[in-house]
């Protein structure tokens, strides 16, 4: 550890000549850390209510974030170099790619988050047991991606989406509707549905980052693909959160221990992985905007 931490310093502290002429573009840091209090007060708010229920210090969350994210556009509009161009968001394609990749990502993250305590706290599987059930999910993305550059080619952009975005809403709703003693090709059908939805949105937001964001942009929307790609999983994993407390049976969400009873955690599931699902639905509907089967596909210009 020592000898990595003294050659990162090293490579901080020597900075090469300046070659040319200096862009002028800088770190918007102060969009940075507006973005990042909005986000972080939002999860944090989402994880509160359903242990606090409505109570003055959820309402001051809420309120926190309505007001950074608040701060956080009205800076953006008027920085001299944003941390989100305009330019970007302007292009309807990659807009909806980025709407989309937050929906497919909390959705898929949630789903994950929900069914590893499923298969540990109510099927009581070991962690090995688990991860065999859920490695089509890893499987059928590895394979996935592939199949879908053929798909790209024969649907286009939007319906290789919006098949994407069924799939993961289809393998959400087969979770939620495993009983208490599924067997195992059940469960491995379900993830198995999950990698291949998940796979189809992940090459399409790809491809449209890639070929329709303009040259001097194509930077900036690279790292709004990852940035989409950390917050879905966050919001994800905080909605579960929030909606199998919300669900559970009323006093029965903790048995005896600090850890949920197999009844009061299988009753919550249900109606948490269908809201879920939900929000796949809903995060299809950017896909229209996308263009279709005949659209052409330029590289390096917004569409």
């Amino acid at each position: 550890m020592a000898p990595a931490l003294a050659v990162g310093a090293l490579t901080l502290a020597v900075r090469p000549p300046a070659q040319g002429r200096s862009s002028g573009v800088r770190l918007d840091l102060p969009g940075a850390c507006l973005l990042a209090v909005a986000l972080a007060c939002l999860v944090r708010t989402l994880v509160e209510i359903p242990e606090t229920g409505w109570t003055a210090a959820t309402a001051l969350g809420l309120a926190a974030v309505a007001a950074t994210g608040g701060a956080f556009a009205w800076h953006e509009r008027r920085a001299t170099s944003p941390l989100v161009p305009s330019s970007v968001l302007r292009s309807a394609t990659v807009a909806s790619a980025l709407g989309i990749l937050v929906a497919a990502s909390a959705s898929l993250f949630g789903a994950l988050f929900v069914g590893t305590y499923f298969l540990q706290d109510v099927l009581a599987l070991d962690p090995l047991q688990s991860g065999l059930r859920v490695l089509p999910l890893a499987v059928t993305m590895v394979l996935g991606a592939p199949v879908c550059a053929v798909l790209l080619r024969r649907w286009g952009l939007r319906g290789t989406a919006v098949a994407g975005m069924a799939l993961l809403a289809l393998g959400i709703l087969l979770l939620s509707q495993l009983g208490r003693a599924p067997a195992s090709p059940a469960i491995s059908g379900c993830f198995l549905v999950l990698g291949a939805g998940f796979s189809a949105v992940m090459v399409t937001g790809t491809a449209v980052v890639v070929h329709h964001a303009s040259v001097d942009t194509a930077g900036v929307a690279g790292g709004l693909q990852q940035t989409a790609m950390n917050v879905g999983p966050a919001l994800g994993v905080a909605a579960a959160t929030m909606l199998m407390t919300l669900t559970a049976p009323a006093g029965r969400p903790y048995g005896d221990g600090p850890h949920w009873t197999a009844d009061a955690f299988a009753s919550a599931m249900g109606p948490a992985l269908m809201a879920l699902a939900a929000v796949a639905v809903i995060g299809a509907l950017p896909a229209a905007r996308l263009p279709g089967r005949t659209a052409p596909v330029l590289h390096g210009h917004q569409r």
